[in-house]
């Protein structure tokens, strides 16, 4: 929007990254947009960056699909981005630390989910002769008996 400032919050629920804003006038500081919220489950998230160049830094979420969300959120391609203060880089830094760690973390989860259902699932079923003991294999075993006393 060119004279505005967007503000908000970004905090972690369950699997979900939630990001909480709301668009500020820079000129005259009286227009306040609603509070929006755009929540980022972990599954279309594929990597966070911090971005430091010389005059800004900027925080990135790189996605797999694209969210459904209004202008005021810059969205370039599948890339969410957000400028943050250089005194905050370290802590952005931190915070994209701990998001990859919980994203990796709930990805491995899905794929150890994925394998014990592939356990569960039979694909084939094995059984030997001594698995099916009943009445006619019984006779059979004595039917092969008694032919080779004879």
């Amino acid at each position: 929007m060119g004279l505005a400032e967007l503000t908000g919050l970004l905090r972690v629920e369950k699997d979900t990254i939630v990001l909480e804003y709301s668009l500020k006038d820079e000129m005259l500081g009286m227009f306040n947009s609603d509070l929006k919220v755009l929540n980022i489950p972990f599954h279309t998230v594929e990597e966070i960056r911090v971005k430091k160049k010389w005059f800004s830094a900027r925080f990135e979420i790189h996605l797999n699909r694209l969210p459904k969300t209004d202008k005021s959120l810059s969205l370039n391609g599948n890339v969410i981005s957000f400028i943050i203060k250089k005194n905050e880089v370290q802590k952005a830094h931190s915070i994209r630390s701990s998001l990859m760690l919980r994203i990796s973390e709930k990805r491995l989860r899905d794929l150890d989910d994925d394998v014990n259902e592939q356990d569960e699932r039979e694909d084939f079923q094995f059984t030997t002769k001594s698995q099916h003991s009943g009445p006619a294999s019984e006779e059979g075993l004595k039917n092969m008996l008694r032919d080779s006393d004879s």
